[in-house]
């Protein structure tokens, strides 16, 4: 099966995204001199982390080829199921309910694509319609806030004085899912359906089973992201993840992952969050209105995507 994989390779496709990044801190530096301090990089890594764990969940399934639009809405449900759970004052409980609903979800998606063959953009569609009206129908439109204090403590907490503890739990599942996907059997099947399905499962590569373990993983850590998100918050409101399901995909592609599958891999997909997050930060930093930061934000997400994407890999453009 090793032959069906691909090796880590740091080198090619980061260049730009590093560039990028490079040159959003030397623009937003001129233009704002106080975007340049410590507070900013805190302010980064804070703000980047919900988005990095929905986003190594949808490298996985990106990686297989297919695509998941349901990860905004799981992540709002089990925002909204973890900050009703944490009232009664049970954090625990409250993350174990709240990683419940991501993995349910991700069963499901994973079940009607897999097995049922339904395609993963109109099942992860559908599905999101559903997980969306679930969470309103839940809390009956109406925000959900959360003051017990180890719950809050997941996002909110500080170690070392400065460091984020929101930071740490993406950074943790950053490193160990990286490993996953390229020095594991999980992360080699994962390259080598996306790369070539027929021939993996002519390798005996159990693609089916595969599909659903894919989804299920989305599912679970788009809900461990609404999980940090309601506590750094200390608040689950409806529609609160709405943006993760586009950001993560254009995340997720800006680190050098192919659409089409079999090419990139979660230790890139970091610098693609990290694009979105310095532009983000470095507009709030300059004052820039809400509006006019999404007109900003999506020219910079088509043309980032456009320059980092390895052309070479994609035989054809659909």
């Amino acid at each position: 099966m090793k032959s069906l994989a691909r090796p880590l390779n740091w080198g090619g496709g980061i260049l730009l995204p590093i560039a990028a990044i490079v040159i959003l801190c030397i623009v937003f530096s001129l233009l704002a001199p106080s975007f340049f301090q410590f507070s900013t990089l805190i302010g980064v890594l804070r703000e980047s982390s919900v988005l990095l764990v929905v986003a190594i969940g949808m490298t996985f399934v990106v990686l297989m080829g297919s695509i998941d639009l349901s990860v905004g809405a799981t992540v709002t449900l089990s925002g909204l199921v973890a900050a009703t759970i944490a009232q009664s004052g049970n954090w625990v409980l409250a993350i174990l309910g709240g990683l419940a609903v991501g993995i349910v979800v991700g069963v499901v998606n994973g079940v009607l694509f897999a097995f049922v063959k339904v395609p993963s953009f109109l099942t992860t569609l559908g599905i999101s319609l559903a997980v969306t009206g679930v969470g309103l129908w839940f809390v009956n439109g109406r925000p959900v806030q959360v003051f017990e204090p180890g719950f809050t403590w997941i996002s909110q907490g500080k170690l070392f004085g400065e460091l984020p503890m929101i930071a740490i739990w993406a950074i943790i599942l950053w490193v160990v899912f990286s490993f996953i996907g390229q020095k594991t059997r999980f992360g080699r099947y994962t390259f080598a359906i996306g790369g070539a399905e027929a021939v993996s499962g002519l390798a005996g590569i159990p693609i089916r089973r595969m599909k659903l373990w894919v989804m299920v993983l989305s599912g679970g850590l788009a809900a461990a992201a609404g999980i940090l998100l309601a506590s750094r918050v200390g608040a689950a409101t409806p529609g609160m993840g709405d943006r993760l399901t586009l950001d993560s995909i254009a995340a997720v592609v800006m680190g050098g992952t192919a659409l089409t599958g079999g090419v990139g891999g979660v230790h890139r997909t970091i610098l693609g969050v990290l694009v979105i997050t310095v532009l983000t930060v470095g507009l709030n930093t300059l004052g820039v209105q809400p509006y006019l930061q999404q007109i900003v934000q999506g020219a910079v997400v088509v043309l980032a995507v456009a320059l980092t994407l390895d052309r070479s890999k994609l035989l054809v453009i659909k």
